[in-house]
């Protein structure tokens, strides 16, 4: 059991964490930062929470195949920054976030999911009994 609580921890900080910092680290690399900058610290850092709840909610999406999760989460990121969309800037910024923050939680919850299942005790199907999803 303990084995299991260290890679789901393991992949829980690679998913939000590391996804935070892997972000930021693509917006140096694209030149995208500056609009970061621009942007006054408490923004940034809610930019930051609302990334980590966003893979959290994809990652229980992908765990029990509700794709219908992914989209929700799109629309509603999309309908919150539906003004600034008109920005060139900003769109390039917000879809980057938000393609990276969904190719991350992909990445991130399949190789959890294949450890688990694989070499971990199954926890995915394990709760996926409990809560009855195929």
């Amino acid at each position: 059991m303990i084995h299991a609580l260290v890679y789901t921890a393991v992949a829980l900080g690679l998913l939000t964490y590391g996804g935070n910092w892997l972000c930021r680290k693509l917006f140096d690399l694209t030149g995208l930062k500056d609009m970061v900058s621009e942007s006054p610290p408490s923004t940034i850092s809610a930019g930051r929470v609302i990334g980590i709840l966003e893979r959290l909610i994809l990652a229980a999406g992908i765990v029990v195949h509700s794709w219908e999760i992914l989209a929700a989460v799109i629309a509603l990121k999309t309908v919150a920054r539906f003004q600034k969309l008109d920005q060139r800037e900003f769109a390039e910024y917000f879809l980057v976030g938000s393609l990276f923050s969904v190719l991350w939680a992909l990445l991130v919850t399949s190789a959890w999911a294949a450890y688990d299942h694989s070499l971990g005790i199954d926890l995915r199907q394990a709760v996926a009994d409990m809560l009855v999803i195929d």
